[in-house]
């Protein structure tokens, strides 16, 4: 775009002065090979200006200004008083006042928000400016406010038109470096400022020339986006005792970090005092994200600038930035700069300008919540009533309560929902009872009950299995009561006695991995599973009368299915009851609260990536939640899926013929049969259900709690599913799940007390 490479680089104006006669004949060549120049004398109207300002009390006219020149310059020559610029970059020569006069009139409004003593102070600092986006909006404003004699400028970059946004400059100046623009319409202010530029931007070779060459700057200002710049600048003004500043464009934050005055200051107060210091030296693209969190407390970010962290690399390219924010934040770095220069501020501390705060609606009364969970708590003294209105065989065997205790115990292993471990259990005369406590079970994911069924089936398997190894064997009864759903199962037992109808035990052995059974999320490795491993977890499915079992292994179909279930969680967590299951139901952010409450999938055990988890909690805020939503955004999730999935063995679906909470019971008992199959074969599981507990919403009455939007897209979603795992019209999805190699867990998920979950009232009449 520029012709001349020399000019595009030329930042400094040149000085005429022409009472001396090099001054005069570097003039005249100007004046002789320019032809197509522009001149502008602007020498006596500025005179007059100044004559204005130094008779405050005369209220001068402009004739009386008129008078006062003319008598100034009789037997003078004009055109050798003050100063002539030339601009080489505007071909433009201006003539005005000399350095002293000139810049006396230019700060002459700044009394008496800054002194004449003050003023003079200023006018012997330097201050550095790294990065100049929201730096050019502090540079134009430290130059035009004149708090500084100096200003040493460094980018790399050139100006584009999507930086048009919030730099306050034109379209011709696009492709010139960020320094040159600033630094010339610096110069276009007040030409005597000195200006130094360093294009090639801050590197570790350069940063200490940066903050000490010339003399040691007074203020460096903290507006690049490199991490590792923003870190080294820091350890470096720390080291000689450069105090910095930092203003970030959102919510108007501003960061003071008083190292002239307090040594021993951690950098970025101590937000990074917990990360290695070689983790801080080329940070990793997963790293970036998760200290760019820390570095901001993203707690105290504004939502829009949270979700644009989740959008960088998917819908955006780059941190947005908007002029009205950078211009304050412009105004506000200036003023700090001041003070701190003018020795009337003398703290570190961050800060925030927040306006939306400052000027906002005052309004802010809550909806009520419309997902609260309408059900009641288990009722013990119901479920009595229930157990009591129903016969009890005079055959059964009663066995001891430990031992009622150990196989409930076992059935509590089971997998259920997000951990919610919807049961409880209760030992009356000689018969155990399966409840379902569907307060534990509330869920956008648990529609229609389909998963809370699913987890009693497999409880159920755990609990014939454990049976079996106190040498008893069980006759049950699956829903047995149309009035009381709520009654799962009702179980006999009874010593070996072939004439009854005893629950199927599959594979007795399986009781060892019951303890050893997990959702493993871990990081794990693509190893081809054998037909030998493939056939026995087939037989383990197919065991439960009916069941079937789809296996993927092409690595594009399951790249495909990774793409299908990570946009069904995304659509999952962006839906506002599924954001509020994942939030307030389902997770447990620290140790303490997974402890505490004995249910909820721990944090540490959901095997994700620094930047997956810092992507997680910026969607925690709803109304962050809800703008992704708006916008289609929240891609992130899914790529994360994509890469999980990729390291599969294969992608499995178990089906079961019906659709009725029995046949989802049925699926659960294949579906525990499988896992703890693939424990003993030391394949890892990690359940992937949220596509079919979405696609079971298409049968239903009503939304099922999608807007029409989600409706059409989990329609799609469906199409591309069958295409890959073409599932009969008949069957129902039961259990969708990555099988695969990896570390075993270091945490288990915590399960409910024995006292939550089994209730021995065994003195039935």
């Amino acid at each position: 775009m520029y012709h001349d490479l020399e000019l595009s680089k030329t930042y400094l104006p040149v000085l005429f002065e022409l009472r001396q006669e090099a001054d005069k004949e570097k003039f005249n060549e100007i004046i002789s090979a320019n032809t197509d120049k522009i001149v502008l004398d602007l020498f006596s109207s500025q005179k007059k200006e100044l004559f204005k300002i130094r008779n405050p009390k005369q209220r001068l006219s402009p004739a009386d200004t008129d008078a006062l020149y003319t008598t100034w310059i009789e037997g003078k020559v004009a055109d050798h008083e003050g100063v002539w610029v030339y601009y080489p970059w505007l071909n433009r020569l201006i003539h005005i006042l000399n350095r002293e006069e000139f810049i006396e009139l230019r700060t002459s409004r700044n009394q008496f928000k800054i002194t004449p003593a003050e003023q003079q102070s200023l006018f012997g600092k330097t201050i550095g400016i790294i990065g100049l986006s929201v730096g050019h909006a502090v540079a134009l404003s430290v130059a035009t406010e004149r708090i500084c004699s100096k200003l040493k400028l460094a980018d790399f970059d050139t100006i584009e038109l999507s930086n048009l946004n919030r730099i306050k400059t034109g379209i011709q100046n696009i492709g010139l470096n960020k320094c040159v623009v600033t630094a010339r319409e610096i110069a276009e202010i007040d030409p005597f400022l000195e200006i130094e530029c360093y294009q090639e931007g801050i590197t570790d070779d350069n940063l200490e020339a940066f903050l000490l060459e010339g003399g040691k700057l007074d203020i460096l200002v903290d507006e690049c986006d490199g991490l590792e710049i923003k870190i080294a600048c820091r350890q470096m003004a720390k080291h000689h005792g450069i105090p910095v500043v930092m203003e970030t464009s959102d919510k108007g934050m501003l960061d003071v970090e008083r190292f002239d005055l307090e040594t021993d200051r951690p950098i970025l107060h101590g937000f990074l005092n917990d990360i290695p210091a070689e983790k801080l030296k080329n940070i990793s693209p997963e790293d970036r994200i998760p200290l760019v969190l820390k570095i901001i407390d993203a707690r105290n970010s504004s939502l829009r600038g949270q979700l644009s962290l989740i959008e960088l690399g998917q819908t955006i390219s780059t941190w947005p930035q908007l002029a009205s924010a950078v211009t304050l934040g412009g105004g506000v770095v200036t003023d700090v700069c001041r003070r701190i220069l003018l020795d009337q501020y003398n703290e570190s501390g961050r800060y925030y300008v927040d306006l939306e705060k400052i000027i906002g609606n005052k309004n802010t009364a809550g909806k009520s919540d419309e997902n609260a969970n309408p059900y009641e708590s288990f009722s013990l003294e119901e479920a009595i009533q229930v157990a009591d209105s129903l016969p009890s065989p005079d055959d059964a065997f009663t066995p001891d309560t430990k031992i009622i205790a150990e196989i409930v115990e076992a059935a509590g292993l089971a997998p259920s929902s997000a951990n919610d471990q919807p049961w409880k259990w209760l030992f009356r005369g000689s018969r155990l009872y399966l409840f379902h406590d569907a307060q534990r079970s509330f869920s956008f994911a648990n529609f229609g009950d389909i998963p809370a069924h699913i987890s009693f089936g497999a409880a159920y398997e755990n609990l014939v299995l454990k049976t079996h190894q106190y040498g008893l064997k069980i006759k049950s009864e699956v829903f047995p009561l149309e009035s009381h759903q709520s009654l799962i199962a009702l179980i006999d037992f009874y010593q070996d006695d072939e004439d009854k109808n005893f629950a199927t035990v599959y594979s007795p052995e399986s009781v060892a991995f019951i303890a050893d059974r997990s959702s493993n999320r871990n990081v794990s490795t693509p190893v081809e599973i054998s037909q030998e491993v493939l056939n026995n977890l087939t037989e383990a499915v197919q065991s439960v009368n009916g069941s079937e079992i789809h296996f993927i292994t092409d690595r594009e179909k399951i790249k495909a299915l990774g793409q299908i279930i990570g946009e069904s969680e995304r659509l999952t967590l962006l839906n506002s009851e599924g954001h509020k299951d994942f939030y307030q139901r389902n997770i447990r952010w620290t140790p303490d609260h997974s402890e505490k409450t004995g249910d909820g999938l721990d944090l540490r055990n959901l095997g994700m990536a620094p930047a997956q988890i810092a992507a997680f909690s910026i969607i925690k805020d709803p109304k962050i939640a809800e703008v992704l939503k708006t916008i289609g955004g929240g891609n992130a999730l899914v790529d994360g899926m994509i890469r999980t999935t990729s390291l599969a063995s294969g992608i499995g679906l178990i089906a079961f013929p019906g659709a009725k909470p029995a046949d989802y019971f049925s699926g659960g008992v294949a579906m525990q049969r499988l896992w703890l199959m693939a424990e003993k074969l030391g394949f890892s599981i990690h359940p992937l259900n949220a596509p079919l507990n979405l696609f079971a919403r298409l049968s239903a009455n009503g939304s099922g709690g999608l807007d029409s939007q989600e409706i059409e897209n989990v329609k799609k979603l469906r199409e591309k599913f069958l295409d890959i795992i073409p599932v009969g019209s008949n069957m129902a999805e039961t259990f969708l799940f990555k099988i695969a190699k990896a570390d075993k867990p270091a945490i288990k998920s915590k399960r409910l007390p024995l006292s939550e979950i089994l209730f021995i009232e065994n003195n039935k009449l």
